[in-house]
């Protein structure tokens, strides 16, 4: 969760392809309930409306634990290298753990940071700043997405996949905040991503440390307290 093998939802998808070589990816167990979605607070009228502001509000790699490097952004030379995201069933739930900014439009700013590290661990890091109107529609928007996602499937390749969602409880932060999981599970091996979103004032986050093995709740809640500590800054 960390992310780029921090894999958006359909990235997640090769991923699993990528590590276990086999052909399906499947959870047998039934979709998780969540609790109740989070309300946000009010904003502070002051979006930010700087990209290069927001961007500098971001984690950096000396903000993260053990080795982790910035991955370069992709410029469109390199788009024809990247395969085409995985189809999903529903077709909306592709968009889970897609930029904010994608997922809900009409931001003042946004950014984002990917991170890779050891054992195909990835850190990603996506920032939206919304006037208050946008702001509570936003962050209702993201929670309803991963809990109308709470099991579905993809197609990398002719390689299917299944997907599930369940919550993750994490302290409190920020002036609101919500978490779940995301795994892709083939036998016997499981791909996590564990996701934090955060609202700072009229910015919301979403923080996404993904890993071939169980994520440590605890460095999510690190990450995040220090997301937040960065923003506020």
């Amino acid at each position: 969760m960390m992310r780029s093998a921090l894999l958006r939802a359909s990235a997640a998808a090769s991923a699993c392809a990528a590590l276990t070589g086999v052909a399906a990816c499947g959870a047998d167990d039934e979709p998780a309930e969540f609790p109740a979605a989070v309300s946000a607070a009010p904003g502070s009228g002051t979006p930010i409306t700087d990209p290069a502001r927001l961007s500098a509000a971001l984690l950096a790699a000396t903000d993260l634990p053990g080795s982790f490097a910035v991955v370069p952004p992709r410029d469109n030379r390199d788009e024809a290298a990247v395969p085409p995201a995985a189809l999903t069933d529903p077709a909306d739930c592709a968009r889970l753990l897609t930029p904010i900014a994608t997922q809900w439009p009409g931001s003042s700013a946004d950014a984002s940071v990917q991170f890779a590290g050891p054992s195909f661990a990835t850190i990603d890091v996506d920032a939206a700043s919304y006037p208050d109107t946008a702001l509570t529609p936003a962050f209702e928007a993201l929670q309803a997405q991963f809990r109308r996602c709470a099991t579905y499937t993809g197609d990398d390749a002719g390689v299917r996949i299944d997907y599930r969602t369940a919550p993750l409880t994490q302290p409190s932060a920020g002036d609101a905040s919500s978490a779940f999981t995301l795994t892709a599970t083939s036998d016997g091996l499981t791909l996590t991503s564990a996701t934090s979103l955060v609202q700072v004032g009229n910015t919301l986050v979403q923080l996404v440390v993904t890993a071939p093995e169980e994520v440590d709740p605890g460095v999510l809640a690190d990450l995040t307290a220090a997301q937040v500590r960065k923003l506020r800054a």
